[in-house]
């Protein structure tokens, strides 16, 4: 049997396994941090997401829940993440663990043109992370209704 192969280069010399072992490494690496990257940002996308609803269901509640309180009754009002309630108490379910609401209502005027002012309530309904940083703040103006304003 005749060798055919040059002498000298019979296979893959220790020094070219090691370079392609560090190759292999650095791109098993890379895939692993971008995955590990992807799932940070899903994770910060549907806390973005339950924020918003969080906070628009409050508002709601707040604005078109009952006719005769005053959205000042709702001041104040503080929801720690994981402890969120529906209109009827029960808990919420789903990624709203990680989300907790607050309320701020002040009284505001505000004016169409140059007509009168208008005696109201300014809502701020804040959806925050567990870090207490703020992922939505939602802001509406109500008009006082008679006798309200003052």
């Amino acid at each position: 049997m005749i060798d055919d192969r040059p002498r000298g280069r019979r296979g893959l010399t220790l020094i070219e396994s090691v370079i392609a072992t560090a190759m292999l490494a650095v791109a098993v690496t890379a895939i692993f941090s971008a995955l590990a990257a992807g799932q940070a940002h899903a994770r910060v996308a549907a806390d973005d997401l339950a924020g918003s609803v969080a906070a628009e269901t409050l508002m709601e509640r707040i604005i078109h829940g009952s006719t005769s309180t005053d959205p000042l009754d709702w001041n104040g009002h503080h929801e720690s993440p994981g402890s969120m309630t529906d209109d009827t108490g029960r808990p919420l379910p789903g990624m709203t663990s990680n989300v907790g609401r607050r309320v701020v209502v002040e009284r505001a005027e505000r004016r169409l043109g140059d007509g009168p002012a208008i005696e109201g309530r300014l809502v701020r309904v804040h959806a925050f992370d567990r870090m207490d940083r703020d992922l939505v703040v939602l802001q509406r103006w109500m008009p006082s209704t008679d006798g309200e304003g003052s």
